[in-house]
């Protein structure tokens, strides 16, 4: 080929070994056993707690196979997109009694159907209490990517291991083996198929996270040294313009000036992706429908206290990365909320469609998908819905567009409330009570969502109130003489201050007095 050495490439195929279809443990794992192991004396406390651990272990495999048989009629084939409505629907009945998300109880249920219906001999396998829950979990999610034929070849092998009595290492190594094997028998999608972007949190609330591209080897790396060649150039002239006093490109945050040095290759990279405008070939791209809000408690605006502040209601961001924000925008907006509850305080609208005050609140109280379980943020795909249907033809009657009877759904739980599929009812708290199902298949109450932070910040000013009022009792004793009077009489008060810094911004008085 051209550019290429000329050289002799010699190509092998080996042909994969089957894996041992006999795995068995030197002996049987019994209580009996397990204290001799162990060089435990029968009859020991330490003998009956391990005897006890063991026996709960099983139980527990056996407790975990009857949740997964409750589970497994909720599966609908996602293959029918006729029946798009009914998986939802069950999805987050199972997400409101397990209290967990729809997309999680969708997860489970597809678990359950997939242990019960097409791995049945290792369902029976845990069902008697041989294969640990965690084992049988590994390996349900081993065979993920696999084929239903597949998956049925390595439930055939899996059952006919010594489950009861084989360690936890050799399970492993064994179920390895079994899924390379598959998969060298039958490739994986292609790579081409794998092309993908995806924001991930740093799992802190630190204001960090990432973004992770997956694609084809050689278009990543690709990629990278499209990014290399371009981050030495932009260093290069970040050079030259200090050298020059010109201006300074791609510098972010303006340390490059500041410091007279050029950003790393690292911070390039990043400053050129996020600078660079996207290319969409002349499609045209829609104007976003809201801006991003960025929530920023009063008091940590004002440096008093370091409430975490929101990024559209849902990411925390710290105190000094949101001030540092706050900084550069030349419009802040005010939310007004009740100091005690932290209650959004409403204001009038006498139509069908919110005024854009009501929808910028309700952006705030409900910054994911109002339908529990549901983690789906509503800044964009999504729609302001009444609660009590808005009457078109008697407005009067009910239905009122205000903030205690709106809230905002994702559009595939609008839908789903308008085919009646999910029916939400506030209730006089504030709370709201959802019906899934008809008939139910579950009802639960969700509180209604407050602003977190107005508790902290009410009591941080009642403190800096307090506070206030002692250091003006103070100034007036000085003014009147009686601080004299109580130094000549007490003589000097000396204090024992665990934290000093915690007083070093007082006055002299700012303590409990002496009388």
């Amino acid at each position: 080929m051209p550019g290429f050495p000329r050289e002799e490439v010699e190509m092998m195929t080996v042909a994969a070994p089957r894996p041992s279809s006999r795995v068995r443990a030197r002996s049987p794992l019994t209580a009996e056993s397990l204290l001799s192991r162990g060089d435990l004396e029968a009859g020991s406390a330490d003998a009956a707690a391990i005897t006890r651990m063991m026996e709960r272990e099983r139980e527990e495999s056996r407790r975990h196979a009857r949740h997964l048989l409750d589970l497994a009629p909720f599966w609908i084939d996602h293959e029918d997109p006729d029946l798009a409505d009914d998986r939802e629907e069950r999805s987050l009945a199972i997400a409101i009694a397990l209290r967990t998300t729809t997309a999680a109880a969708a997860s489970r249920i597809r678990e359950a159907h997939r242990a019960f219906t097409e791995m049945p001999r290792t369902f029976e396998r845990l069902s008697a209490g041989d294969m640990p829950k965690d084992w049988h979990r590994r390996m349900l999610r081993a065979v993920g990517d696999l084929t239903p034929f597949q998956r049925e070849e390595v439930d055939r092998r899996i059952a006919a291991w010594d489950l009861a009595s084989i360690p936890a290492d050799r399970f492993r190594d064994e179920l390895r083996q079994v899924i390379a094997w598959c998969e060298r028998q039958e490739p994986r999608q292609c790579p081409e198929h794998s092309r993908d972007v995806t924001v991930e949190s740093s799992g802190r609330d630190d204001g960090v996270a990432s973004l992770r591209i997956t694609g084809p080897i050689p278009e990543i790396l690709s990629l990278a040294r499209r990014l290399d060649a371009a981050s030495r150039a932009v260093q290069t002239q970040q050079r030259h313009a200090l050298e020059q006093g010109a201006p300074i490109p791609f510098d972010l945050d303006g340390d490059v000036a500041r410091d007279g040095t050029t950003m790393s290759q690292a911070a390039l990279r990043y400053a050129i992706i996020h600078r660079t405008l996207l290319d969409t070939a002349g499609v045209e791209v829609p104007a976003p429908r809201h801006r991003v809000n960025v929530v920023i408690p009063v008091l940590t605006l004002m440096g008093l206290d370091d409430t975490p502040a929101t990024y559209d209601g849902i990411t925390p961001l710290p105190a000094a990365m949101s001030r540092a924000l706050a900084e550069t925008e030349p419009v802040w907006h005010r939310v007004f909320t009740d100091p005690l509850t932290g209650r959004f305080l409403e204001l009038p609208a006498q139509r069908y469609r919110p005024s854009p005050e009501m929808v910028e609140h309700l952006r705030l109280t409900t910054p994911r998908c109002a339908v529990p379980g549901c983690t789906k943020g509503t800044t964009d795909g999504a729609e302001n819905d009444h609660i009590e249907e808005f009457d078109h033809e008697h407005p009067e009657r009910g239905g009122p567009t205000s903030l205690d009877n709106l809230h905002r759904l994702h559009w595939g739980h609008h839908d789903f409330k308008t085919a009646r599929r999910i029916d939400p009812v506030r209730e006089p708290d504030g709370s709201t009570t959802w019906t899934v199902g008809s008939p139910p298949l579950v009802r639960t109450t969700v509180p209604p969502r407050l602003d977190l932070a107005t508790p902290r910040i009410a009591a941080a000013m009642t403190e800096s109130w307090e506070h206030y009022r002692w250091l003006s009792m103070m100034e007036e004793m000085e003014r009147c003489g009686e601080a004299a009077r109580i130094m000549q009489e007490w003589g000097p008060v000396d204090l024992e201050i665990e934290d000093p810094e915690e007083f070093d911004h007082r006055a002299r008085w700012d303590i409990d007095p002496p009388f």
